[in-house]
Formats: structure tokens, C-alpha cells, sequence
């Protein structure tokens, strides 16, 4: 076979181009941030000196978020001076802001946060309050007793940047591919909990290919419930699969192998 061919189809060159179809494009990305300006404005005009900054948090930030995927969302951070009031009238006022003005979106409460969906992008609203320099305040979840929960979003984004360069830039395109085999399972693992297992671990690994097989190895010490377990077994099967195909260098079968479980997004 020859060598173009191989590189073409092997474990490394498919990942690779994997997260080229992953990552979000230059021109949907203009579009996007275009239209967190725009929402900047509308709410700067609208709660003027009540507000202390808005701001983009989580995975668009990170830049491990995944394009081509129903549930990826830009999450804006919406930070007031004051803690005035309780959680659920902050986002009340959002809601209501959120209403009037886009009035063709849709538009519903998903607690702690208040979602407005588009034709190219879902923006997650969440209230917060600052805590201190590097930590806001934002709604608990439900089942919280607590109102108010702390969160360090900047310090992971430092955190993760260091890691990824320290890493050969890999460990970015490393969690978006893990991120999407999360979408195509439901989601067994929270998107924040992913990204945190890949940045805590430790690699010795050349190629993207070995940091996929050391990650996906060490999710194991994550799991925590059922399907978790479910989704995990299933994974390692099929990475067993395609090390056979290395090992026995039936090369042309592995891309059809990941295809399998690790589809390119349509």
C-alpha cells in the first residue's frame, strides 16, 4: 500500500482531520461573536450601572467548544455589582430582556440559566455576582441547598492554555473529540467534568493518536454512575478494535472502525 495512502487512514490522520471538522470555522465564528456584541449592547443599555461586565465563559472562550452539535452553547456571564435579589429574579429580568428583544428566537428558562436559541448559535445567560477578583457567584443547581454557588472560570482557562501548550497544542483538539463521542452518548459526563479529567491527566504522548488512547484510559477513574460505566465500556471496546487493526496493520479498515462511533458531524 502506499504511504500517502496509509497516512490518509490511520489512527493519528483520522483524528486530526476530526477536529478540523470540529472546531468552529472563521466565518461562523465572526458571525457568532458579532452577535454576542450585539447582545452586550442591548444589555449594557438596558441595566446600565447595575452591571459590573459581561462576558464570554466556558467552552467558546476555552475554544474546546464543538461545532456541528445541537447541545453546544456560548455561555455569557452576566455580572452584577450587587447581590441584590435571589437567584431566580435575575433571571427573570433576563428572561424578560431575552423576550423583547428576539422576539424570533426561542426563548425558556433551562435553571441557572436562561437560553435563547438562534439559527447559528445557542447563548446560555447565567447570572453571577463577584465573589472575589477570580471567582463569581452563580445560581446553584436545583437540587442545591445553597443559592449561590462559587466558580473560578478563568483559572481552568489558565489552567487548560498551560496544559495544551506544555502538550503540543493537543489537548485542545484532544476534548473537543472526546466532547463530541460525549454528545453522541447523551452525555454521560458533564461537559465541565470532561474537559477537567483530559487537563488533570498526566501524557507522555507524540501524537494526537496517544493522547486520544491515555485519555479515554484515564476517564476510567471518573466514572461514577451507570451510564457513565455503559458509554465507558463501550469506548474501550471499540479502541480495542482499532488497536488490533494497528497491531495486525489492516490499515484500511480503521477509518471506517472510528466512523463507527467517532463520525465526522454532518
Amino acid at each position: 500500500m502506499p504511504k500517502q495512502q496509509y497516512e490518509m487512514i490511520n489512527a493519528d490522520s483520522y483524528l486530526v482531520k476530526l477536529d478540523t471538522h470540529l472546531a468552529i470555522a472563521q466565518p461562523k465564528k465572526e458571525k457568532v461573536n458579532t452577535s454576542i456584541e450585539y447582545l452586550k449592547g442591548k444589555m449594557w443599555s438596558l441595566f446600565q450601572e447595575k452591571l459590573s461586565t459581561i462576558s464570554v465563559f466556558g467552552s467558546y472562550d476555552r475554544n474546546t467548544f464543538v461545532d456541528g452539535n445541537e447541545k453546544s452553547d456560548v455561555d455569557i456571564l452576566i455580572v452584577f455589582k450587587k447581590n441584590e435579589f435571589q437567584p431566580q429574579t435575575y433571571l427573570n429580568q433576563i428572561e424578560t430582556f431575552c423576550k423583547n428583544h428576539y422576539p424570533r428566537s426561542v426563548i425558556y428558562p433551562d435553571h441557572p440559566t436562561v437560553v435563547i436559541e438562534m439559527d447559528h448559535i445557542k447563548f446560555e445567560l447565567v447570572p453571577a455576582h463577584y465573589y472575589s477578583p477570580d471567582a463569581v457567584k452563580i445560581p446553584a443547581p436545583r437540587n442545591k441547598e445553597l443559592k449561590w454557588i462559587t466558580t473560578e472560570p478563568l483559572n481552568f482557562k489558565k489552567k487548560l492554555a498551560e496544559k495544551d501548550k506544555n502538550n503540543k497544542a493537543l489537548i485542545v483538539p484532544l476534548i473537543r473529540i472526546l466532547k463530541h463521542w460525549n454528545y453522541l452518548n447523551d452525555k454521560p459526563f458533564s461537559s465541565y467534568e470532561l474537559e477537567r479529567s483530559i487537563v488533570n491527566q498526566l501524557y507522555n504522548c507524540t501524537t494526537l493518536r496517544d493522547y486520544y488512547f491515555s485519555a479515554v484510559s484515564g476517564l476510567e477513574e471518573n466514572i461514577k454512575t451507570e451510564a457513565q460505566k455503559k458509554a465507558y465500556i463501550q469506548l474501550k471496546e471499540k479502541n480495542r478494535r482499532i488497536r488490533v487493526l494497528e497491531r495486525e496493520k489492516i490499515v484500511e479498515y480503521i477509518e471506517a472502525e472510528f466512523s463507527s462511533f467517532l463520525p465526522f458531524p454532518r
